[in-house]
Formats: C-alpha cells, structure tokens, sequence
C-alpha cells in the first residue's frame, strides 16, 4: 500500500510554500526609493577613551574634552573643555 499524504500536511507545505513566494517577492519589489538623507557633517577625529588612575574616564572627540566619574548609579560630568575648532583658510 501506498503512502498517502493527509490534507494536514498538504496544507501546511502549500501555506510555507506561498509564505516563502511572497517573502521572495517582498524582498525583490519595492514600493518606493528610500527619502535621501542629509548629509551628515563629519568629524575631523573619532572619539578616544582614557582611563585616567584615579577612577575617571576622559572622552576627547573633535570639538570637546570630558572628564566623567561613575558615582556608583551614574556618570557624573566632572569638567568640559570645548576645543578650539580647526579654520579652513578663506579661498
């Protein structure tokens, strides 16, 4: 005798097959183009991290310097330093 698939798992194979149809063709079909995004100014220098010995973190990006002490619940602000920014010679 042989075998014969019930309608269960007919079903549930003609559903995934219809599920993964409509994923591909999700993944393929865009309605619309994404807005364009405004361009970003950016840094002249990445962020650096300094473990100072006394428990404080110092934080220097391009334009400021940061010192921060965690007080147990927080990170508490201890000093801000704004640096001077770089001037582009006038063309």
């Amino acid at each position: 005798m042989a075998w014969k698939p019930s309608r269960g798992i007919v079903l549930s194979l003609v559903v995934s097959l219809l599920a993964l149809a409509l994923a591909i063709y999700g993944a393929t079909v865009s309605p619309a183009d994404a807005p364009p995004r405004p361009a970003q100014p950016a840094l002249t220098a990445s962020r650096f991290f300094v473990l100072l010995p006394d428990g404080r973190v110092e934080m220097t990006d391009a334009y400021t310097r940061r010192v921060f002490r965690w007080d147990g619940r927080r990170w508490l602000e201890l000093e801000s330093q704004t640096l001077p920014r770089p001037t582009t010679p006038a063309r």
